[in-house]
């Protein structure tokens, strides 16, 4: 059974939309004081609920090989330029693979 949004009108003057699916609840809206607005905002609930990600936050971001590369490579590139001028032209001239 597909989803099905809901109008309803908790009280007067008030509305509501309800987004459900096997008689299990799973959104509801704020209350608007127009029908109209509620229905825009099930049409903009919609749109964006096609496209939206999934994010995971209980978890920690995984620690990948070539993020770890980056990091590492990102020190040794900047303690070559504390240490010297020339140690930039030499990792310049690596990365690059001409010389002058």
């Amino acid at each position: 059974m597909a989803a099905t949004f809901e109008i309803r009108s908790p009280k007067a003057g008030k509305y509501i939309w309800v987004l459900s699916s096997q008689g299990r609840i799973l959104a509801i809206s704020e209350e608007y004081n127009r029908r109209s607005l509620a229905e825009e905002a099930i049409v903009l609930f919609q749109m964006a609920a096609v496209n939206a990600p999934v994010v995971d936050t209980t978890e920690p971001a995984a620690s990948t090989a070539s993020s770890k590369l980056a990091r590492v490579t990102g020190r040794a590139l900047a303690k070559a330029v504390v240490k010297s001028g020339r140690a930039i032209e030499t990792v310049e001239k690596a990365a690059t693979g001409r010389t002058r």
